[in-house]
C-alpha cells in the first residue's frame, strides 16, 4: 500500500505530497492506440498522392466510372505521353526552373551576409531590426496583392518572370535572414577568433570556419525557398497574363476547362510537378529539419 511521501522544507516542517498516481492503462493498449494513430495520420496524408497517381495511370474510360476502383483495371501512361509530348509543358517546366533557382540563390545570399552581419555587429536597431522584418509574416499574402501590382505595373515588369522575382524576393527574406541569423548565433566567436589569430581575414574566416559549419541552415533555407516558389500560384497567377510566361501551376491550371477537363492529363501533371520536390526533401530532410531547429531557438 502507497503511502504519502514526506518531504522536509527550509523552515523545518513537513509537507505530505502525494504519491504519483499510477495508469491502470496496459502498456500494449496504450502501443496499440499509438500505432493505430500514426497508421490513420499516415493513409490521411498518402492517400491524396496515392490517388493523384492512381488516376494519372487510368484509362479514359474508367476515370469516371461508379464506383469508382481503388486500383485502376488497366493501366496506360497515355495521359503522362499527351502531357510531355506538347511543347507547351516544357516551356512552363522551363519558366518554373528559371524562376525556381533564380528566387533561391538571391535568397541564400542575401540571408546568409544580412544574417551573418547582424548576428556578428551591434549596430542602432539591431534589436529590433529582426523583429520588424517578421512583421511582414503577419500578413496574408492576398492583401499585398493589389500594392505589388501598382509597382509592378509602374515599372513596366507585368507580365514577366524578372517582375516576380522582387515580389517572390520580399516575402521570403525575412524569415530566411532571421534563420541564418539564429544559426550564425550558435557558432562561437572563439572559432573565428582563433581563424583571425591564424592569418585569416574577416572574410576568409567566414568563408573557411564559419560557412561551412551553417551548412544545415543554408540548406533549410535554400530548401525552403524552393518549395515556396515552385508551387507559387496567387502571385503568379496575377501577375502574368500570357501563356508563354506561365509556370508550371499555371500551365496546370488551364486544363481546368469551362466544361470540360482532362483529369488524366491534370493528375499526371500533379505528379510530375510534384516529384522534384519531393526528391529534394527525401534527400535533404535530415539538413532541413536541423537547420530549421536550429535557426530558430536562438533569435
Amino acid at each position: 500500500m502507497s503511502s504519502a511521501a514526506i518531504t522536509a522544507t527550509p523552515a523545518g516542517t513537513t509537507v505530505s505530497v502525494p504519491p504519483l498516481r499510477r495508469s491502470w492503462t496496459p502498456k500494449w493498449l496504450r502501443v496499440g492506440f499509438l500505432y493505430v494513430g500514426l497508421w490513420v495520420a499516415f493513409v490521411w496524408c498518402v492517400f491524396p498522392f496515392y490517388w493523384m497517381i492512381a488516376t494519372s495511370l487510368r484509362a479514359k474510360d474508367e476515370l469516371f466510372a461508379r464506383p469508382p476502383s481503388l486500383v485502376p483495371h488497366s493501366f496506360t501512361f497515355q495521359s503522362y505521353v499527351d502531357l510531355l509530348v506538347g511543347a507547351e509543358f516544357w516551356r512552363f517546366a522551363l519558366n518554373s526552373l528559371i524562376l525556381t533557382a533564380s528566387v533561391t540563390i538571391i535568397s541564400v545570399a542575401i540571408s546568409v551576409t544580412a544574417g551573418y552581419a547582424m548576428a556578428r555587429h551591434r549596430f542602432k536597431g539591431s534589436v529590433a531590426l529582426p523583429l520588424f522584418m517578421l512583421y511582414g509574416q503577419m500578413f496574408p499574402p492576398v492583401l499585398l496583392l493589389i500594392p505589388f501590382y501598382i509597382q509592378l505595373r509602374w515599372l513596366g515588369w507585368l507580365d514577366s518572370l524578372y517582375g516576380l522575382i522582387p515580389v517572390y524576393l520580399s516575402y521570403m527574406l525575412p524569415l530566411c535572414v532571421w534563420l541564418m541569423r539564429g544559426f550564425f548565433s550558435q557558432v562561437p566567436h572563439s572559432l573565428e577568433d582563433a581563424a583571425r589569430l591564424d592569418g585569416c581575414t574577416r572574410w576568409q574566416a567566414f568563408w573557411r570556419v564559419i560557412l561551412p559549419m551553417a551548412r544545415p541552415g543554408i540548406v533549410a533555407v535554400a530548401t525552403w525557398v524552393m518549395i515556396h516558389t515552385w508551387n507559387e500560384f496567387l502571385y503568379a497567377s496575377t501577375f502574368i497574363l500570357s501563356d508563354k510566361n506561365r509556370t508550371l501551376p499555371l500551365g496546370l491550371s488551364g486544363l481546368i476547362g469551362q466544361y470540360t477537363t482532362d483529369w488524366g492529363m491534370l493528375m499526371a501533371g500533379g505528379v510530375i510537378t510534384s516529384a522534384p520536390i519531393l526528391l529534394v526533401f527525401f534527400f535533404l530532410q535530415k539538413h532541413l529539419v536541423s537547420g530549421v531547429g536550429g535557426g530558430a531557438v536562438k533569435g
